[in-house]
């Protein structure tokens, strides 16, 4: 038997899924239909940084539980070069060319957090819980993949552990997120799955060195939002909706947003001459 590689992907039914929904309908078509999923072009950099820091954090917390003593686990750095490798060839060079750095940012956070002491519970692990629609009678199945489940060993309480990496941090970093769609399911699912036991989201940030300097990690529970948490159904369910009701619609023609938000966000939509000029069959 091989070595094991934790999958540090995102979850089936998750945010990752109806954020794309939300943030433009056709990019969630086009994205999940089978005849657009290959690229000739690779995910941006900050994608592929974070999936590569993930993955390296993903087995260094591996290695500190039991949940996969009975795997043959990758060492961090090896996680690392394992996944780069893992890439399509014409995308390989890129993810590769981050694997110097990532090791270095690994040692470094292993160094400077080597004094935690927290019981690891859960390593990406999806969790998930069914959510009604009072509209239609139907119940949909809505998951999480959790970074990291933490108890502390002295209250008991269970936080999500969310990994964030970034060039640049400040405040309103950790403003923005505890309004996002990713953290108040988080919320969500603790509040129903663990009740009284349940403490919060932890964000755990690994920001860049940029220009030769060293990197910094930074971690903070996230404010809690209850209002959003409350009515986050809604959410859920409105996106659930629209895809059943386009579900039978050619990809290219499902409604789009039309906004540079959507089309042009930090770099170009893979599917922007998809909408520009229609699809190719």
């Amino acid at each position: 038997m091989g070595k094991f590689l934790i999958d540090p992907g995102p979850s089936r039914k998750g945010w990752h899924r109806l954020s794309k929904v939300l943030r433009c309908p056709r990019l969630y078509a086009l994205s999940y239909n089978m005849k657009h999923r290959t690229s000739d072009i690779p995910p941006a950099e900050p994608l592929i940084k974070g999936s590569l820091f993930h993955v390296g954090l993903a087995h260094h917390y591996g290695l500190q539980s039991t949940l996969y003593e009975d795997k043959d686990l990758y060492s961090p750095t090896e996680a690392v070069r394992a996944l780069a490798q893992l890439q399509p060839v014409g995308h390989r060079a890129a993810w590769q060319r981050y694997v110097p750095q990532m090791e270095e940012t690994l040692a470094a956070y292993l160094l400077h957090w080597s004094a935690e002491q927290w019981d690891v519970e859960g390593i990406e692990h999806e969790l998930c819980v069914n959510v009604y629609d009072d509209k239609t009678n139907e119940t949909y199945f809505y998951t999480q993949r959790v970074d990291l489940v933490w108890r502390h060993p002295m209250t008991g309480k269970v936080w999500f552990v969310d990994h964030k990496t970034t060039n640049r941090f400040s405040g309103k970093t950790v403003g923005g997120y505890s309004m996002n769609g990713q953290f108040i399911g988080y919320q969500m699912i603790g509040q129903k799955m663990f009740g009284d036991k349940w403490g919060g989201v932890l964000l755990n940030v690994i920001e860049w060195g940029k220009g030769g300097a060293s990197p910094t990690f930074h971690r903070m529970p996230i404010d809690p939002a209850p209002h959003s948490v409350a009515n986050f159904r809604n959410t859920i369910t409105n996106a659930e909706r629209l895809i059943r009701e386009f579900e039978d619609v050619e990809p290219s023609l499902w409604p789009a947003t039309h906004h540079e938000s959507a089309c042009w966000p930090y770099r170009k939509c893979r599917f922007y001459e998809t909408c520009q000029w229609g699809s190719k069959t």
